[in-house]
């Protein structure tokens, strides 16, 4: 069954809706403007009205004044382009809260910006809670002879580059009570202030832990600095194990339930501000679930969410009932969510031939595919642990998500869903091809025809282009973020950021990069010229389906978002400037001016 027939599904209920809604008065009205709808039936339109949450009206300008009333909240839109609210396919959202909320050093490589963010989250903070993170030094670096502070000794080897190291002393004066532990983007250098060296027992005259080197000054005091083992000539020199982590981690509480809301209402602000009104949640810790459930009961939810625990916990999910669909428009279930290979960043994604740059590195396998058993239905077959909890998980209706990045870990998913099929049988499991970043020709037909959604994350082409073909060369780097390819071959395309990013990458909330990314095919900075591999741009029009309709299918809510439609909830976002007639390049430039969720106006920008 095509995508667009399924959509069909729910077109006896919106008919109805539509005839009953004919002449209510409604809450909201917004009119004078450019309504993309992402509906086929009816693609643009002049006005959209909402009465409590759901839409009521979408048509010219003549039919949506039987809607305005004494009460009606009537905004002119001054032919602004209006859009279905952004869903994020993909959001990291523990880790995107604490960083918003939390300490950012990732710009951050001078004395004083580094203790001048310090001291605003302290500042923020509530007594006790230890400040960490920060990965400092992700975007800039130190010129080599500002690196050596008078009193200090110096690394001899400079086996840690030569980047901002900072001292205590920088913040011990104002964070005295308060322990703070924070980090280099590689983690090989950590900063711990007076009071987490003193819980970690790192003082004048004590040996240096095992593993750890801490740096003192002539006196031989601790200067807070405090050195991971590193192995490899000073050009390549690579993190052997975060063994400052370890010894801090017993002596580190656990975030609070106050600290975890204060990071949710955050990240929700942030969310509002760049028009995202739902996403799927693919990581956070399960005491988020239920800090999204008080935050609905109070009436704060200002975007619906997904949330996917990792597959092993299916059978949890299933005594509890818990399968496709269940939940409600705030917060639905019903998927789960595997890792299968590494990351291009570090070069452990998983290839059929070597890196270009390590001839002896193919990547990994992720834990969850080991060991290898036999299968019950025929010994002879070996099957991982990943393929048994896949099959399982998916003859009991839990939509399956997976991480794939380089082409033998997406060739290997191709697979195992053609096993999927062949086993549990066809029908409509909409499996989520996470990432799907480098795919071979073969695999990108095999996943069109057996209708595999691609869980993609357009701005990372805009990312990883500029040492992509270093790491893999040309003739690879063609398979890389094949939009185009996907998108024709049959595939659903569904956007979303992987926000927060690794530890040197800030994958942003904003969806606007990610449509900029996926129609131009360029770095932020506007490079290359014509984009790279231009041959696998999408028009605007399908780059903002993938962020709205295509993310909605992907989560199997299709009948009530996704599209401005009469009967479907009333989440859409007001653009400063229109998408679908203004040059591509301009695009990441765009600010969103009003978000809607649920009919009620939940963000207007100052």
């Amino acid at each position: 069954m095509k995508f667009t027939s399924k959509l069909l599904v729910s077109s006896v209920f919106v008919f109805v809706f539509c005839a009953a809604a004919q002449s209510q008065e409604a809450d909201l009205v917004l009119r004078n403007g450019v309504i993309w709808t992402v509906d086929e039936a009816l693609p643009k339109a002049e006005s959209i009205a909402t009465l409590r949450d759901k839409i009521i009206y979408v048509g010219d300008e003549s039919g949506v004044r039987q809607h305005i009333g004494q009460n009606t909240r009537v905004i002119d839109l001054g032919g602004k382009l209006v859009v279905p609210g952004f869903n994020d396919n993909h959001v990291h959202f523990e880790g995107t809260g604490r960083l918003l909320y939390g300490l950012n050093l990732l710009d951050v490589s001078n004395a004083a910006l580094f203790a001048e963010r310090i001291r605003e989250v302290h500042e923020r903070y509530a007594a006790g809670t230890w400040i960490t993170g920060g990965d400092w030094s992700a975007y800039e670096t130190w010129a080599a002879n500002d690196v050596a502070e008078a009193g200090r000794q110096v690394n001899p080897d400079d086996m840690y580059g030569n980047l901002f190291l900072p001292n205590k002393s920088m913040i011990d004066s104002f964070t005295k009570d308060r322990p703070v532990l924070v980090r280099r983007f590689d983690r090989k250098v950590y900063l711990a202030n007076s009071a987490a060296l003193e819980r970690a027992g790192i003082r004048k005259g004590m040996p240096d832990p095992e593993g750890i080197a801490v740096e003192r000054d002539r006196s031989g005091e601790p200067t807070g600095a405090l050195f991971n083992p590193v192995a490899g000539a000073v050009e390549s020199t690579v993190l052997v194990q975060d063994n400052v982590r370890l010894l801090f981690e017993e002596h580190i509480p656990e975030p609070s339930r106050e600290q975890r809301t204060a990071e949710t209402l955050r990240a929700w602000e942030q969310m509002k501000s760049v028009g995202v009104t739902s996403y799927s949640d693919v990581t956070s810790a399960p005491i988020q679930v239920d800090i999204y459930q008080e935050l609905k009961d109070k009436g704060l939810m200002t975007a619906r969410v997904r949330y996917r625990p990792p597959l092993d916990q299916w059978e949890s999910m299933n005594a509890l009932g818990i399968h496709v669909g269940f939940g409600d428009e705030w917060i639905r279930y019903g998927a789960v969510k595997a890792w299968i290979d590494g990351i291009m960043g570090n070069s452990s994604a998983r290839f059929y031939e070597p890196y270009t740059h390590n001839p002896s590195s193919r990547g990994i396998w992720r834990d969850i595919m080991f060991p290898f058993e036999r299968s019950p239905d025929n010994p002879e077959d070996m099957q991982s642990r990943l393929e048994r909890l896949a099959l399982q998980a998916d003859a009991h209706d839990i939509q399956l998500t997976v991480h794939a990045i380089g082409d033998e870990a997406n060739g290997y998913l191709m697979d195992m869903v053609e096993r999927l099929i062949e086993k549990n049988g066809e029908r409509d499991r909409r499996f989520r091809l996470v990432h799907a970043q480098v795919m071979t020709d073969r695999d990108i037909e095999r996943a069109g025809r057996m209708g595999v959604v691609m869980e993609v994350q357009p701005y990372h082409t805009s990312d990883d282009m500029r040492w992509m073909e270093e790491r893999i060369g040309r003739e690879r780097s063609r398979g890389a973020y094949a939009f185009r390819r996907m998108w024709d071959a049959g595939s659903v395309v569904s956007f979303g950021s992987d926000s927060p990013g690794t530890n040197a990458s800030r994958y942003y909330l904003n969806p606007l990069l990610g449509i900029y990314a996926a129609v131009t095919r360029k770095t932020l900075s506007g490079a290359p010229e014509g984009g790279w591999f231009p041959q696998e741009k999408l028009t605007v029009e399908q780059a903002i389906q993938g962020y709205t309709l295509n993310t909605a299918y992907a989560a199997y809510e299709e009948d009530i978002k996704g599209s401005l439609t009469v009967g479907k909830l009333g989440d859409f976002v007001v653009l400063s400037d229109n998408l679908l007639t203004m040059n591509p390049d301009n695009i990441k430039d765009v600010k969103v001016l009003t978000t809607v969720v649920g009919g009620k106006v939940v963000y207007e920008a100052p």
